[in-house]
């Protein structure tokens, strides 16, 4: 066991739904894993974020850099200390804000359209650039994970960095809010049900994030698609997922083909679930008043 954190945080995340922030990646290894995006953006013909919806997701499976990062044992070892030493790797989704852009994420959970079960998806949030205040950093609802899944409408924002453009539609507690400005190379946790957003990124750099999201071998997919996975510490004795491979060249061949085909079934799961927890919504509903 890791045993990274103490009794105390361990408490903090239980009852708060996140912890923030922790050290992982050293000067040099930013500087390798920024010359690494570069390179791999120049590969696809520009920004992950708009090229191909493709590459914001799971490039891991096909670029070793981001299999490497999400292995990366300062990650990992706190990981473990919440969700124990068996440890898949969901899905790998970049947050990229330009400079001086309106890009937002409203008030969400990350579990809505995931279909996982039990609720204990774990996303650990790394910058690989300053995310200042200014820059739009992740903003917790603290507590809120303790209402479990909340009504969510997609397609609503429409500056959003999140797939659906989704907002939370009911109440939570908004009494409490934690920022969570990061420097690069450190990262955030925070639980798969607390409400989160982030603002437009109003400096003159690049807001660069990495979400990894992990979890223990014996959460369930609830959908109709087998999905991925990625084991990346321990082992798998449940065999709940396909257990992909570790990347052996960039944007191989082989690895072009497992990337696409995880892709598609991210995408299917993905418009599932939003089917299954949006079917009794209103269909007037106005979630733009939610915004404000």
């Amino acid at each position: 066991m890791a045993h990274v954190l103490s009794r105390e945080r361990v408490a903090s995340y239980r009852a708060n739904g996140f912890l923030t922030p922790f050290d992982a990646l050293t000067p040099d290894e930013v500087a390798h894993y920024r010359a690494e995006l570069e390179r791999s953006e120049r590969h696809v013909g520009g920004s992950l974020m708009a090229v191909d919806r493709k590459y914001r997701g799971n490039m891991h499976l096909c670029c070793r850099w981001v299999d490497q990062l999400a292995r990366h044992p300062r990650i990992l070892d706190v990981v473990e200390d919440i969700i124990g030493p068996d440890i898949l790797l969901f899905t790998s989704r970049f947050f990229i804000k330009e400079p001086m852009t309106d890009g937002i994420a409203a008030w969400h959970q990350d579990s809505t359209y995931f279909g996982l079960r039990p609720f204990e998806h774990i996303t650990a949030w790394v910058a690989l650039s300053d995310v200042t205040l200014e820059a739009g950093p992740l903003e917790f609802a603290v507590g809120s994970h303790y209402r479990g899944q909340l009504q969510q409408k997609s397609n609503v924002v429409g500056n959003s960095v999140n797939t659906a453009g989704q907002i939370i539609v009911e109440w939570f507690d908004r009494s409490e809010i934690a920022v969570s400005p990061l420097a690069p190379g450190q990262f955030s946790l925070h639980h798969t049900c607390v409400v989160h957003q982030s603002g437009p990124n109003r400096t003159n750099a690049r807001r660069i994030g990495l979400a990894l999201s992990f979890v223990p071998p014996r959460v369930r997919h609830i959908g109709n698609h087998r999905m991925p996975a990625t084991l990346v510490r321990g082992q798998d004795t449940h065999g709940h997922f396909d257990l992909l491979p570790a990347p052996e060249r960039d944007f191989g061949p082989d690895e072009t083909r497992r990337h696409d085909t995880a892709f598609k079934s991210y995408i299917d799961s993905f418009y599932e679930q939003l089917a299954i927890v949006e079917k009794d919504l209103p269909a007037n509903l106005d979630a733009t008043a939610l915004m404000h």
